[in-house]
């Protein structure tokens, strides 16, 4: 596999408190399995030999325990221990001597049935810096009356694609927006029909260029990849001016086009840079979800046994085989609660 892997399953689950009370996050059950096999299975059915998991240390004891007696897959973990503290983003820079190569980024609540090869294909063929999974708008569900049932826990995202639904010309936070949402004229230039919508789902799934390491590296302040980094690099895609870690242009590299200039600019700069490039790749054939709130965590133990189809990585197996069965029903009622 020319990417690595990194699952990020150090995350505390306060939304899902008191589920969390006790057990690491990344080990909830959701429909009878650890969460966290779910993002491994998905890897290994897509040709991923190794994966590095990045957690935190009261979580290693059971992560330990379920790598050892539970997990029936063949790919090979590497565990990496950072600070319950730190940001996404702060977790690349803890584990980026690890990193040696173009790399993925996988929540370690998304539970999908993705092909991983058909995002690397949308990355590889655009060129792309960074490519990003986005979950097509499910059919909202009208309550008596006419009026959408609103969703519970949900964030919204303002998410700006071009005419292709390839090129990702904005994504923004809705909490982040302080009056209304500004694009660049350079950007509008390029592409006069862009669609912004705030109903797809950012599913925390990235490809990313190895040099965004170095960004992160000169650029402490990026401290998350969906609320800063994502947003940095989509709105520097038609900046004249490089940005921390951006590659130098290889001379005499007849297929890079500078995005960077404008239409109709004459002078060029006397150094050209590899152009910064955000895709995404809508995914609206399967399913594709993330426990991030006790809403949707008790919606997908309910969805994902009903789920069915050829590309459906996981399976039905026993979950937490390292505890007695008293112990089973008590994390188990906790989803009733």
């Amino acid at each position: 596999m020319e990417f690595q892997a990194v699952v990020l399953a150090g995350g505390t689950g306060t939304r899902l408190y008191p589920l969390t009370d006790g057990v690491p996050k990344c080990m909830l059950s959701m429909a009878n399995r650890p969460l966290l096999s779910y993002q491994l299975d998905l890897l290994e059915r897509s040709g991923f030999k190794e994966a590095l998991v990045a957690t935190s240390e009261r979580a290693r004891d059971e992560l330990d325990n379920y790598l050892a007696q539970g997990h029936k897959g063949s790919i090979s973990v590497d565990i990496q221990i950072v600070s319950e503290d730190l940001e996404t983003a702060d977790v690349l820079r803890a584990i980026k001597d690890k990193i040696r190569k173009d790399f993925l980024v996988i929540s370690g609540d998304l539970v999908t049935d993705i092909y991983i090869h058909h995002l690397a294909d949308v990355h590889r063929i655009n060129d792309a810096s960074c490519t990003v999974l986005l979950r097509a708008p499910k059919p909202e569900q009208k309550q008596p009356g006419g009026k959408p049932a609103k969703v519970e826990g949900a964030t919204i995202d303002y998410v700006g694609l071009d005419e292709k639904r390839s090129r990702l010309l904005c994504l923004e936070s809705a909490a982040d927006i302080e009056e209304k949402l500004v694009l660049s004229r350079r950007m509008l230039t390029k592409h006069p029909n862009i669609t912004v919508t705030n109903k797809m789902l950012d599913a925390h799934c990235y490809i990313f260029n190895y040099w965004v390491l170095e960004l992160l590296t000169q650029t402490p302040e990026l401290t998350s990849i969906k609320t800063e980094l994502i947003p940095f690099l989509v709105k520097n895609q038609y900046s004249s001016n490089p940005i921390p870690g951006q590659p130098k242009q290889i001379a005499g590299d007849d297929g890079a086009v500078d995005e960077s200039l404008e239409i109709g600019e004459e002078e060029q700069k006397e150094e050209s840079f590899v152009p910064i490039k955000c895709h995404a790749m809508v995914y609206d054939g399967g399913y594709c979800n993330r426990a991030d709130s006790m809403h949707t965590y008790k919606e997908m133990n309910f969805e994902i046994p009903r789920h069915h189809g050829h590309s459906v990585p996981w399976q039905h197996q026993s979950s937490f085989p390292d505890k007695t069965e008293e112990e089973k029903k008590v994390l188990y009622k906790r989803l009733d609660r």
